[in-house]
């Protein structure tokens, strides 16, 4: 997004607090939050960030309104976004994105994107005509799957680049939703349908990138004096919504044969 103070590109660190098995191995805390700044110690090392959630940051609570909301905004806008959640296994990062379905529908970041989306739908609607599809693709070992798509024999994914430079995935499934059931059905499916694997250092590790792909297509209404639009144009917009598989070495998750490859 434009302005004089935004950057195109902006870096949070989420730490996540000791689960039960590593508080029953004597596990510790090594990152250190630095008091009042976007800052965090491990060790000598200082690392800064454009924000950091948890262990004694910014609450892991205020992440959506102080990260993705106002990406939500954009979209209306116009403007094109990623949100990306990378880290190795265990680190939360399905947990904190909210493809896991395992701590309910209301955890995680997609879920939050899905409530403030259609909330401001509701807000907008009587001036403004909206149409919404969403996506849902795996990538491993540098194929790509449908995640929503449930036929027995599937088709492959084809990526391409148009004449304009914009990349397509030709052959994947698009979904269009109008309520906030029909599209967290859709993430749910395309969850339970997702590659996992068990290494060393999870059970259930995520052994893909996943890209949820939400499509905001809108038209203002000949009636409407909605300030969402540049001179009442048709706009389209995506957020992608990224989990990538684990980016640990493969030494410390015991990793070999068909999980070293992935």
């Amino acid at each position: 997004m434009e302005g004089s103070e935004d950057c195109s590109v902006k870096v949070a660190v989420h730490i996540r607090p000791l689960i039960g098995d590593e508080c029953s191995q004597g596990c510790q805390d090594i990152v250190t939050v630095v008091p009042g700044k976007p800052q965090v110690q491990v060790s000598s090392h200082s690392f800064t960030f454009d924000h950091v959630y948890g262990n004694n940051g910014s609450p892991s609570s205020d992440m959506f309104e102080g990260c993705v909301a106002p990406l939500v905004d954009g979209l209306f806008q116009g403007y094109n976004a990623t949100v990306l959640a990378y880290g190795q296994t265990g680190s939360g990062k399905t947990y904190t994105m909210g493809t896991g379905f395992k701590d309910g529908a209301d955890t995680g970041l997609i879920p939050q994107v899905m409530h403030e989306l259609f909330s401001k739908i509701e807000t907008l609607k009587h001036g403004t005509e909206f149409q919404l599809h969403v996506s849902f693709i795996e990538i491993l070992k540098e194929e790509v799957k449908d995640l929503l798509d449930n036929s027995p024999v599937k088709q492959p994914i084809q990526i391409r680049e148009t004449s304009t430079g914009v990349i397509t995935l030709a052959g994947s499934t698009e979904v269009g939703v109008h309520t906030l059931i029909e599209m967290a059905a859709c993430l749910e499916r395309g969850s339970l349908n997702r590659a996992t694997g068990s290494t060393n250092m999870n059970n259930q590790s995520s052994r893909s990138h996943a890209i949820f792909t939400i499509t905001l297509e809108q038209m203002r209404r000949p009636d409407s004096s909605a300030k969402e639009y540049v001179n009442g144009e048709f706009l389209c917009a995506k957020l992608h919504l990224v989990d990538l598989a684990g980016s640990e070495r493969a030494k410390r998750t015991g990793s070999d044969g068909v999980r070293f490859k992935e």
